[in-house]
């Protein structure tokens, strides 16, 4: 395993949102200033600290010696993978944007050969108002980054996408009202302003982003539960209806809490019983969505530890995390 323990004192727990709300998604967070006892959501992003401190100095100035990764296939992995330590079992996660830690993080990514999404703009909380949601909030959480160079990571495929919002079809995230595909576009455009080599990306289903014509946005994203129906139809519709729009599609598989129930694993507490994938399920459910050549990334909700060191789970995984190794290599961008 590759360590990176330098990193040790200065990076924080990094967690994500990548659950699995569909075309209809779950229970969101309250709108700020209210006070709310429901649980939160089972992928909702960590709150992030703000105010924040300024930026650390760049890692070269750490004593590392220069390095290149090495990436094959697409990016596979359980989001919530970054734990001041990135393993060899996975070859991509998503990680929210802490503007103090972000380039420790994303050196570490580097140096283990792991390819980073990256939500700048933390969660839905701090991107809405009253009314909505607010573009000027959205784009001043982006701009916290303006100052900081990423050119190096994105050149090397180590910084893969820039993840514009989660659920923007999930009205009770959004004080009432659905983000508009307008809106999605914007935030593509401006993120492509800061970074014009940079993927931007949303967890939407490429069924809610139909009839616009997009010009900055690169892909969309569906990840597979049980409750979605029969797997070869799920990919194949998703697949296919992110091409009619010239879209990537990101894939993959809540193994957390989509299972059907045949493992009998729960899943995370919730408002209802949920159940983790079985091994079983993992090899048909990821075999099927593999053999799908649109994807341009395979990713997971979410990392858990004690699940992930089940010898049954981990075999499952270790062969689908081969087969994506050997897929050819494609980016997350627009067609």
């Amino acid at each position: 395993m590759i360590r990176t323990t330098f990193l040790l004192a200065l990076l924080v727990p990094l967690t994500n949102a990548c659950g699995g709300g569909g075309p209809t998604a779950s229970v969101g967070l309250p709108p700020e200033g209210s006070v709310d006892s429901s649980p939160p959501p089972p992928d909702s992003l960590p709150t992030d600290s703000t105010p924040v401190p300024p930026p650390p100095p760049p890692p070269d100035s750490v004593g590392q010696p220069p390095y290149t990764p090495v990436h094959s296939g697409i990016p596979f992995g359980p989001t919530q993978q970054g734990f001041l330590d990135f393993g060899p079992d996975f070859s991509g996660t998503l990680v929210p944007g802490i503007p103090d830690s972000v380039m420790l993080t994303l050196e570490a990514a580097r140096r283990a050969n792991v390819r980073l999404f990256i939500q700048f703009s933390g969660s839905e909380q701090y991107n809405r108002d009253e009314h909505g949601f607010s573009m000027e909030k959205w784009k001043a959480r982006v701009d916290r980054f303006r100052g900081l160079d990423f050119s190096s990571y994105i050149a090397d495929g180590t910084l893969i996408g820039h993840r514009i919002m989660d659920e923007p079809n999930d009205a009770n995230n959004w004080s009432g009202k659905e983000v508009t595909l307008p809106e999605i576009e914007e935030m593509a455009r401006y993120s492509k302003e800061i970074w014009p080599t940079l993927p931007a990306v949303i967890r939407a289903f490429p069924e809610y982003l139909k009839g616009y014509q997009f010009q900055y946005l690169d892909a969309a994203w569906a990840q597979y539960l049980h409750k979605f129906g029969p797997v070869e139809e799920f990919i194949a519709t998703n697949a296919r209806e992110a091409k009619d729009a010239g879209l990537s599609l990101i894939t993959g598989l809540n193994i957390i809490n989509g299972g059907s129930g045949s493992s009998g694993i729960p899943g995370r507490k919730g408002f209802r019983q949920l159940w983790s994938m079985g091994a079983d399920e993992i090899r048909a459910y990821g075999n099927a969505i593999l053999a799908e050549p649109h994807i341009c990334a395979f990713l997971m909700f979410e990392y858990d530890a004690q699940y992930l060191a089940r010898p049954d789970i981990k075999a499952a995984l270790a062969e689908l995390a081969q087969k994506a190794a050997a897929l050819p290599k494609r980016e997350c961008r627009r067609e």
